[in-house]
């Protein structure tokens, strides 16, 4: 965000002096109550661009898996039947008053109470629970055949929590935006050391 855009580095050599695994998300997302005053601190795309360009500079490894062989923008496999991520599949949250929800910024969408019900049966009987779970990226049509799928982490709760009505199939252009940004600096930073 605004406030450490400039010392992002630092941490990230802290991390890499310790030997400890480290994931830097320039992404920042509305609140679950659908206020969006918080964004005020989010980076612009002209700053996010920095961020991908440094990210890149920094680490050899990123840098290894864009220059090989493997590296597929276009993904040829379909993956139209592919989970969105991994909430409600693989991951679930709660709080202490007992609320079940499907990922840590998404608390006012409530699964259920554990106070009320086993969590076993939240995890297989609630409504809210399945219909996350039987989400498929084919779900959200404006995202089949865009160029830069490849280049965006899909989030229903940053759809949702920018979207008035709380969809999580409303996709949120900023995002769109941040992903065509990603692959055109990935895809000019390849060319340059293809050239190099």
């Amino acid at each position: 965000m605004k406030q450490n855009y400039n010392c992002f580095v630092d941490v990230m050599n802290w991390a890499n002096e310790h030997k400890c695994s480290i994931t830097t998300d320039y992404i920042m997302m509305a609140r679950y109550d659908h206020t969006i005053d918080n964004l005020d601190n989010r980076l612009s795309l002209n700053e996010v661009g920095k961020i991908i360009e440094r990210i890149i500079s920094l680490d050899n490894n990123y840098q290894k898996a864009i220059l090989a062989d493997n590296f597929d923008i276009q993904e040829s496999r379909d993956q139209s039947n592919d989970l969105v991520c991994g909430v409600c599949v693989a991951s679930i949250c709660m709080v202490a008053n007992g609320n079940v929800y499907p990922c840590t910024g998404w608390q006012n969408y409530i699964c259920g109470n554990i106070k009320e019900i086993p969590l076993r049966e939240i995890w297989n009987d609630s409504l809210k629970v399945k219909y996350l779970r039987n989400l498929r990226k084919k779900d959200f049509s404006q995202c089949r055949d865009c160029e830069d799928k490849a280049f965006c982490a899909m989030c229903m709760v940053r759809n949702a929590n920018e979207n008035t009505k709380g969809d999580p199939l409303v996709i949120n252009e900023h995002f769109c935006k941040v992903a065509r940004l990603n692959r055109e600096i990935i895809l000019q930073w390849k060319e340059r050391m293809k050239n190099a």
